[in-house]
């Protein structure tokens, strides 16, 4: 017959190691609770990241068109500034052109002068001479108050040139530093990209 304190021993050896299992069970089903629930974090961490470097990626995308789109901007500035400078060339070239058309009409008032006083010297012989020289000083007075109205139109055109080309010229800086500024500042939303 068996030994009941052996028996016994045994009994409360199986209703420790039943204990022992159970505790162990739980821990271990504890330990696959938290696991599970840590891989879910993990894969909605890794989703996270995932839609912020994809949304960074678009932000950068973006920018890099927006960079293109200055590029185009500022080298429309650079043939804005050329056509200005060519037009303050031209409008120089204009006062030259009406310096000497000025210097003819005075030249004109002053031969027209000689001829009024060879038409009075010729008598009545010259006074159809004189009529001719009358018109042609009409002629000379309205063509030397031209000059000046056109002399004051180009000066005009100078200060109006000018400050265009000074806005033109400003603007094109600004607009190089922004896109300097832009270039840079995609670089570094490139690079703090994962794989970059």
């Amino acid at each position: 017959s068996a030994n009941p304190r052996t028996e016994s021993d045994t009994d409360s050896l199986r209703a420790a190691f039943s204990a022992e299992s159970s505790r162990q069970a739980s821990e271990i089903e504890t330990l696959r609770t938290q696991l599970e629930e840590a891989r879910a974090h993990s894969t909605l961490q890794q989703t996270e990241f995932a839609d912020a470097a994809a949304l960074l990626l678009r932000q950068i995308t973006d920018l890099s068109e927006q960079v293109r789109d200055l590029s185009k901007l500022e080298k429309t500035f650079e043939r804005w500034h050329d056509a200005m400078d060519v037009l303050l060339r031209h409008n120089d070239q204009m006062h030259g052109k009406n310096e000497q058309f000025g210097l003819i009409v005075r030249q004109m008032i002053i031969v027209t002068l000689n001829a009024s006083i060879e038409a009075a010297r010729a008598g009545e012989f010259g006074r159809g001479f004189a009529v001719v020289s009358e018109e042609m000083r009409a002629l000379a007075g309205r063509a030397e108050s031209l000059s000046a109205d056109y002399r004051r139109g180009l000066h005009e055109n100078d200060l109006l040139t000018t400050a265009t080309f000074q806005d033109l010229q400003a603007g094109g800086k600004m607009i190089a530093g922004a896109l300097a500024n832009l270039e840079r500042l995609n670089r570094q939303m490139a690079s703090s990209l994962p794989g970059r």
